[in-house]
Order: structure tokens, then sequence, then C-alpha cells
């Protein structure tokens, strides 16, 4: 930690104002379950009598990792976007939950806002995409788009090791490890980390209950998307750490027959759909366009 600089709150200034503009965009809907009580939190953008489409966050996430793609996809359609429970401004799940127990809460805070039997279409990052194939396994689903899926059970690039901020008190210095995992794990190119990707980062990783991680290190995805039977979309940026080789994921998909679309998004790391994000939503809009 010794080569890190403090970074004060007011680096967050302009994230945190980008980030208050686009929520007062969004209805708000709380959902309270049925089973604990407790509550998930539901963004709706744009016209909510459209089509859902459906954003799910990654782990050590929330609604904020579509920041820079809510509004360019909702030129036609309702975009919800979910806190996952466990995360952001949803209730944690009781002691002991587990992702079935998330996988359950998620789909009934979902079928309750828009209808169990009303068809929607899912797009996902990287821990979300398990879980965005596992609700396409539970209820109807036009298309499915995958950004930087985990479980694939495929390698991994190396990386440096995440700084384990947790263990860190002093604001400015937690701040510093938040910026430089950023940098590391998230983005390829140092220069997007500006204030709005560590604002993100930082509220999220803060806001994260949920341990994620011991189900994007399986290899459930493409069972999953197997037993889904979707039109599916699945993207990853040519320098995501978390997937060394996802051509042969696809390859793997097709001899298993599971109908899907591959690409890779150049110059882009594990958050393709912020650090690319023009690219991304130009073939999302694309590809949800021809359902």
């Amino acid at each position: 930690m010794s080569d890190l600089i403090s970074l004060p709150a007011s680096t967050l200034n302009e994230g945190r104002a980008a980030l208050a503009r686009l929520d007062s965009l969004a209805t708000h809907q709380q959902y309270r379950l049925a089973s604990s009580g407790r509550h998930v939190m539901w963004r709706v953008f744009g016209d909510i009598y459209e089509r859902p489409l459906v954003l799910v966050h990654g782990g050590h996430g929330n609604w904020t990792h579509w920041v820079r793609n809510i509004e360019a996809l909702t030129a036609s359609r309702a975009v919800w976007v979910p806190d996952l429970p466990g995360y952001g401004d949803s209730d944690a799940l009781p002691d002991g939950a587990r992702f079935d127990d998330l996988i359950a809460a998620t789909l009934e805070s979902l079928d309750a806002l828009v209808g169990a039997s009303t068809e929607i279409d899912l797009t996902a990052f990287s821990f979300g995409g398990v879980v965005a194939a596992a609700l396409a396994c539970r209820r109807p689903v036009g298309q499915l788009a995958l950004v930087g899926s985990a479980g694939h059970g495929g390698k991994r690039r190396v990386q440096r090791e995440l700084l384990n901020w947790k263990k860190v008190d002093a604001e400015d210095e937690r701040r510093a490890m938040f910026d430089a995992n950023l940098k590391s794990f998230m983005l390829h190119d140092p220069a997007i980390a500006d204030s709005l990707a560590l604002t993100v980062y930082e509220q999220a990783c803060l806001k994260t209950r949920f341990r994620s991680k011991d189900v994007s290190l399986t290899d459930n995805l493409a069972a999953l998307l197997k037993e889904a039977n979707v039109d599916t979309l699945l993207l990853w940026g040519t320098h995501d750490v978390t997937a060394a080789e996802p051509q042969r994921f696809s390859e793997r998909l097709r001899t298993e027959g599971v109908r899907h679309a591959f690409g890779m998004v150049e110059n882009a790391g594990h958050w393709a759909q912020f650090e690319a994000a023009d690219e991304v939503n130009r073939r999302l809009t694309a590809f949800f366009s021809k359902g």
C-alpha cells in the first residue's frame, strides 16, 4: 500500500452528481418479499408500459453497473434495474442464504412487479450472467444478453492480487485501494477510471453483503443456457481478466447445441459496458431489435 496515494472524498463529487441525476429519472419500486418481509429495490427507466428489459448487475455491484447504458437502452424499452438481494439499496437475505435463495427472492419481486406471465428480455454482467440465466430457466424470457459473464469455468488471466480494503478504516486510504482494484480488475485502460467509475465501484463494494465468488467460479453457465433455450448474445472485453479464452466457451456451447451469438469488445476489460459503452450499447440495441 506504500505506493498508493490517498484519495479525498472530493474525488467522487462529479461521479456522485452524475449518479444523482440518473437516479432522479427513475421510478423506484420497493418490493416486500412475502417469505421474509425483506425488501428488494428496483428502478424503472423509460415508459413503464413498454416491453421490459431487465439489467442485472454483477457481484460487488448494484444498479449503477449500468450507469452508461440505461439511457441509451430506454429509447423503445422500459428498463428495469434491480439491486439484487444483499446488494445496494436492497435488504440482505437472512443469514445462511444461498444462491437459490437469491434467485427465488429476485424472481418473486420481478414477477410481482411486471407479471409472472409477462415475457421480458434480460441483460446481465459478470455474476449477474449466472443470475439471469437461472431466471431464464424459471420464467418467460425472449432474449438474453450477457456481458463478461461469470460461470464459464474457463481460465482467467493473470492479474495483480486485489487489495483487501476491508481491513482499512481510513476512508482516503481505502478509496485509493478501490481505485487500484478498479484499474487492475474492472478496466483495461486506467484513464477510464474517472470519478464516475470510482464512485460506482466504491459505493457498490461498500454495500455488498452477498458472497458471489463461489458461484462466479463455477462452470454452471453452460447448463443453465442449455436449459433456458433462448436466443443469447455473449460478449466479453478483449482484455477481460475473468476470461482468458472466452471463445473456447462459445465453442463448447456450440458442440452442446446451445444457440447463441458470440462477440468480443475491442480494447475493453471486464466492465465492458462502461469502458466501451457506445459499442456495447450499439450491439445490445441491434440484438434486441431482432426480437
